[in-house]
């Protein structure tokens, strides 16, 4: 019996010498567990004489937790945030990556998704689209759209999901890349046409793609794996692309406080090999590759951004300065007054049929008050864009951004009711004449 205990406590002692032998490597990652867990055995397969330790921390959490000293003991950093790393980087918390980056595009379309010098490199991207069930769309005698503006026709009323920024995470980049092509103004007027014809989505972004898997909606605004999940889950649908939008990279860095640099070199350079990538065709994950290369092992009918005919080209730095903004300002103009807004537009558009010119010139102040703006597009120096940032950590900007939320809500409120009165007058005022 003595020998037994002695044999196996040798073999514990073995077993807990070679766990000891193994280099741990800790990966930060909002990844689910389903995911991660199918590159974590990939790579540990690979490299047996590399633990992985995987820290889960939603980007919020995760930025605080890597400006600590020694970033917390974190290695890698692998997470859709590129707000993240952008402040990672100028806080000097990220090391640069010595890995072979031949075959790694860092533009895509004409937008960047890795950063310039390397200290962060994209590891798989995700598209910016319209989900739609394309029954529905026959129905309402409508083509496929080809671009944003094709939501404002009037057939689709009612009938579109339509995220709110400050509900649902993926809405900044959605809203802020139509501003970019469009212009400042223009694209807020854009937008406040396609809400005319939508339902607000106030959370969670895979509500989109239920919303129109229910048949509730005939299309909705969303991200193309969202898309793919729902018709992987057998919702049917179909997604486009419209000719101008924006993809939104998921990165991969290297903390500068790391023991472990060759390690995570290796765990980098696995994510983005052929190998790495080709994992994210598999039907749980269904991301989009970065490496162009593997697309010819990809299923069929899987998206290529690589050959996707669309402009792609997109500002992520100066959308994430002004993201907070936006999202107040969608609220003030959209989410807060929606109904008042449908109203307005639906009454200036009656009025406007037959209209006599006396009445046309009465019409053009209603319409200069419907798509009237209150502020300019802020620039990179915004003390105010930058307020709205960091509202929710420090009461000073917190004070700042909801004074003039409170205004651009009076603002709004003012505006769509004047539109409202002076339609309501000249119909009324028809009305009369008529009888």
């Amino acid at each position: 019996m003595k020998r037994l205990q002695r044999v196996l406590g040798m073999v514990a002692c073995l077993v807990s010498l070679q766990v000891q032998a193994k280099t741990q490597l800790t990966v930060m990652t909002s990844y689910p567990e389903s995911v991660v867990s199918r590159f974590e055995e990939a790579f540990e397969s690979r490299y047996p004489d590399i633990r992985l330790q995987i820290l889960w921390r939603m980007p919020f959490d995760a930025l605080p937790y890597l400006l600590q000293a020694r970033q917390g003991g974190v290695d890698v950093y692998w997470t859709p945030s590129q707000r993240n790393f952008l402040t990672l980087k100028a806080a000097g918390a990220l090391g640069p990556i010595g890995i072979d980056r031949k075959g790694l595009p860092e533009i895509i379309g004409g937008g960047r998704v890795s950063d310039p010098q390397h200290y962060y490199l994209a590891s798989e991207t995700a598209g910016y689209g319209l989900y739609y069930s394309p029954e529905r769309l026959r129905q309402l005698g409508v083509q496929v759209p080809e671009q944003w503006r094709d939501l404002t026709d009037p057939r689709y009323q009612g009938e579109v999901a339509l995220p709110v920024p400050s509900g649902v995470g993926y809405a900044h980049m959605l809203v802020d890349q139509l501003l970019q092509s469009e212009g400042w103004v223009a694209g807020w007027n854009l937008w406040r046409a396609i809400a005319r014809n939508s339902r607000l989505m106030m959370s969670r972004g895979n509500f989109v793609t239920d919303e129109v898997a229910a048949g509730r909606s005939a299309i909705g605004l969303t991200m193309d794996f969202f898309a793919q999940s729902s018709r992987a889950r057998g919702a049917g649908g179909a997604f486009v692309y419209p000719r101008k939008t924006a993809f939104n990279p998921a990165q991969i860095a290297i903390t500068a406080a790391t023991p472990h640099r060759a390690e995570a070199e290796l765990f980098v350079t696995f994510i983005l090999s052929e190998k790495g990538q080709s994992l994210l065709f598999l039907p749980d994950i269904r991301k989009l590759p970065i490496r162009p290369s593997v697309y010819a092992q990809a299923p069929e009918g899987y998206d290529n951004p690589f050959t996707l005919e669309a402009d792609l080209s997109y500002d992520a730095k100066k959308g994430i300065t002004r993201r907070g903004l936006n999202a107040v300002l969608f609220d003030a103009a959209i989410t807060h007054q929606h109904a008042h807004l449908i109203e307005a537009w639906d009454l200036l558009e009656q009025a406007q049929k037959d209209a006599s010119p006396v009445e046309r010139k009465r019409l053009d102040e209603a319409y200069a008050a419907l798509t009237s703006w209150p502020i300019e597009e802020p620039d990179e120096t915004s003390e105010l864009a930058r307020a709205c940032v960091k509202r929710a950590d420090e009461p000073v900007a917190e004070a700042a951004c909801a004074e003039a939320e409170q205004t651009w809500n009076r603002f709004f409120q003012k505006a769509y009711a004047q539109a409202i009165s002076i339609s309501k007058e000249i119909l009324a005022q028809r009305r009369v004449t008529e009888l």
